[in-house]
């Protein structure tokens, strides 16, 4: 908790600082936490995202000069498949498969409206938000008659099932046209590595300014090594896991015969 106020009250002073400039419309922020740790209970984590931004002082402030905040939660790219299933013969089976080779693991957009009313489709698509303007691209070219779009709507339902991908319109606290916070929750499903943050300060449909932060996702204690030997070892850890099953069947039958 302290760690939280310290972090607050260095956010406030560097803003501070920056408006003494009657010219200076800057966002600043910052998270609660720089490191997560994920441990053999974790459950997911809980975090704070708060800041502000310079007042505008050469406008009256109306509902047409207000800052909006979004907020572009990125986590690192990872293979990731879209399926289409088909049922044949009474059975789903999954017919069609677009294997995508940069592909956030981890996308969440807060935002202190609806995005849609902050920034128009041309701004969306030159600040790169929304998984639509993400440069998702197939590792192998599509078949004839398939729409990417199709495709890319199939991934955001399926990663949003997972609490993975997510957009989330007034999440975005915003107190006196200054002051902002958002709470971002990390589900237990994240992988580790390295998180980035992007905080866009737009008023009247236009960026005004851009502040980045970044956190570290790592697993720890016995997961971790566990991690690390699946990954470094793989070889070694799939003979492991196929001996602990022959192992534990055998174990199972020796002692369902003795009862």
């Amino acid at each position: 908790m302290m760690k939280q106020l310290w972090k607050f009250l260095c956010v406030m002073g560097v803003l501070a600082a920056s408006a003494q400039n009657a010219n200076a419309n800057q966002v600043v922020a910052d998270l609660s936490l720089d490191e997560v740790a994920i441990t053999t209970d974790f459950n997911g984590q809980n975090l704070l995202l708060f800041g502000a931004v310079a007042a505008n002082t050469d406008m009256q402030s109306t509902s047409e000069n207000e800052n909006d905040i979004i907020v572009v939660f990125t986590g690192p790219v990872q293979p990731l498949a879209s399926r289409r299933k088909e049922r044949v013969s009474g059975i789903w089976i999954n017919r069609e498969t677009v294997n995508w080779k940069n592909a956030p693991s981890f996308y969440h957009i807060l935002s202190s409206r609806p995005v849609a009313d902050i920034a128009s489709d041309q701004l969306q698509a030159e600040l790169k938000i929304g998984y639509r303007h993400l440069g998702l691209r197939a590792a192998e070219p599509l078949a004839d008659g398939q729409n990417v779009r199709d495709w890319q709507d199939a991934l955001y339902r399926n990663m949003t099932g997972k609490g993975l991908w997510r957009t989330e319109e007034d999440a975005v606290k915003i107190m006196r046209n200054a002051l902002f916070r958002a709470s971002v929750d990390l589900p237990a499903n994240i992988v580790p590595g390295d998180y980035q943050v992007r905080i866009l300060n737009l008023r009247d449909g236009r960026l005004v300014s851009e502040d980045m932060r970044e956190i570290t996702v790592q697993k720890t204690g016995i997961s971790a090594f566990i991690y690390r030997f699946a990954h470094d070892y793989a070889i070694f850890y799939g003979l492991f896991a196929v001996f602990f099953a022959v192992a534990s069947g055998w174990l199972a039958s020796a002692a369902f015969r003795r009862s």
